[in-house]
């Protein structure tokens, strides 16, 4: 690795926390495309919508895997 301070890492809650804001955006998003798209009876803004939910149980999978992180961490260090 370079000496460059070029790397970022995150923490464990850090990420927690950018992935919360990512789901919340997210699904706002989703529901403000779904409910405009019902309206408008627009299949396109529909079809973008689930999209949109498809990331936000992407997010919810990393925000998972995320505490899995943690919770291994522990227990690793006290055995």
């Amino acid at each position: 690795m370079s000496d460059c301070g070029c790397e970022l890492e995150l923490k464990d809650s850090e990420q927690k926390s950018v992935l919360y804001w990512l789901l919340a955006i997210n699904s706002i998003m989703f529901l403000l495309e779904v409910g405009v798209g019902w309206y408008a009876q627009s299949t396109a803004l529909i079809a973008d919508s689930i999209d949109m939910l498809a990331d936000a149980a992407v997010y919810l999978i990393a925000l998972y895997a995320v505490g899995r992180a943690i919770t291994d961490k522990a227990r690793a260090a006290m055995t």
